[in-house]
């Protein structure tokens, strides 16, 4: 099957399309023959000896995604785009037969062009299919694409009674640079000299060397760079502090009780569904939240077990870790 895949990636919008894509081209692989289209700023991040890379023009777009359609010929498109205007996708129909997939998409006269559409982010905490007009809509937990070795971590994570360890993790950009704000936090933490705390910054966070250099003044703190193992750094977490993004979904699945930063407005409405649930603590949008009070909830849990224990296990039924087996599934019964 010859599959286009479109998704961009970078410092403002974030990496998140990025990485769900290449997870989900990695699935499909062996079945698919692939070739994926971005903006510069994801180019290296999606390179792979498996597919081809093509980098998109920053004008004409539109223009040059229908030549590249009919060029390929492909039987498959999947779209990861953020607001692709929908005059693109009515000139894609008109112009090729393939069928066509779009990933978080709300926009009802969108839907209608696509044949399916996997939510796994834009909807409730409950999964469920439906259909609108020709497209299959799929949402819910159930769909997140998520690295395999989430499923494994899931059932491998064990959490102490003790907090030793607490991870960092606030997206492949961190826009808001947020993570200056957790490291304040942590200073005002009283007995931070006996944990450990791991920041994990994101390719596209412009700002990691400054992170770098403030880290070597915190002696319990590390910094990992653009990990391939997320799954393997959460297992050895007895709590997180996360942006609101697949991290989050990421940490809840592993089970670690984690402490939520929003980046942006449309990440409180699933961190506040976690939080309703009893799965996460939700401080809302990490700009407006003062490294006081971060510190004070940060001391708080790490100090209660069972609390700690609680979003562990309100957390744990609610992301499975494979969503990225039934998304192929769909993409291969199109």
């Amino acid at each position: 099957m010859r599959v286009l895949i479109f998704a961009d990636g970078g410092r403002d919008i974030g990496m998140g399309h990025a990485v769900r894509m290449k997870l989900l081209a990695g699935a499909i692989l062996n079945k698919c023959s692939i070739t994926f289209y971005t903006n510069k700023e994801a180019s290296s991040y999606l390179s792979a000896d498996q597919w081809e890379v093509i980098i998109k023009p920053d004008k004409g777009q539109k223009e040059f995604i229908v030549r590249e359609i009919n060029r390929q010929a492909p039987d498959l498109l999947i779209f990861d785009l953020l607001d692709m205007p929908c005059d693109w996708l009515e000139e894609i129909r008109r112009h090729s037969s393939a069928r066509i997939v779009f990933f978080e998409e709300k926009r009802e006269h969108v839907i209608h062009l696509c044949d399916a559409v996997i939510n796994g982010i834009y909807s409730g905490l409950k999964s469920r299919t439906m259909k609108m007009g020709r497209a299959v809509i799929y949402k819910g937990p159930e769909y997140i694409i998520l690295h395999p070795d989430f499923e494994k971590a899931k059932q491998h994570y064990q959490l102490r009674k003790e907090c030793r360890t607490i991870l960092v993790s606030l997206g492949g950009s961190d826009p808001k640079k947020l993570v200056f704000k957790v490291m304040e936090a942590c200073r005002r933490i009283p007995d931070i000299q006996r944990k450990q705390v791991i920041i994990v910054m994101g390719a596209a966070a412009a700002h990691a060397d400054d992170v770098r250099t403030l880290i070597a003044q915190m002696p319990y703190a590390e910094m990992v760079r653009q990990t391939n193992d997320m799954a393997a750094l959460l297992t050895r977490a007895d709590m997180a502090v996360v942006s609101g993004g697949i991290t989050l979904y990421e940490t809840i699945c592993t089970g670690v009780p984690c402490i939520v930063l929003s980046q942006v407005a449309h990440q409180t409405v699933t961190a506040e569904k976690f939080a309703a649930r009893g799965a996460a603590v939700h401080l809302g949008l990490g700009e407006h939240t003062p490294a006081d009070v971060l510190a004070r909830h940060m001391s708080e849990l790490a100090a209660d077990y069972p609390r700690r224990l609680g979003l562990h296990q309100n957390g744990t039924p609610l992301v499975d870790g494979r969503g990225i087996k039934r998304a192929a599934a769909i993409l291969y019964d199109l």
